[in-house]
């Protein structure tokens, strides 16, 4: 069994220390770039989102100084909120009123 010779010349063992750097910038490159695509795109989404809610707040302000502008408008909103009895309020209350007669 022939044997491999256990010494390379000086431009081999450029080559090999040249390919291990060029791996290891391109590992590195690759790293970044998904580094950069994770974090930096959340970022961006809180960002988003934060001027978003920033909008939503802006526009709940507005609506809400309409509404105090407009006390008609307040009126009717408590009217839908009252309720007439229902029939089960009525039964109670004319139950009540016959115990107590």
């Amino acid at each position: 069994m022939k044997s491999q010779p256990d010494f390379h010349t000086r431009a081999e063992i450029d080559q090999l220390v040249e390919e291990i750097y060029r791996t290891l910038e391109t590992t590195e490159e690759r790293l970044d770039r998904r580094y950069n695509d994770i974090y930096f795109l959340m970022d961006l989404s809180m960002s988003s989102l934060t001027s978003k809610i920033e909008a939503i707040q802006r526009e709940l302000v507005e609506i809400q100084s309409y509404i105090t502008r407009r006390p008609e408008a307040s009126a009717s909103i408590d009217r839908r909120n009252n309720k007439s009895p229902t029939f089960r309020d009525r039964h109670w209350s004319t139950t009540l009123q016959t115990e107590a007669g």
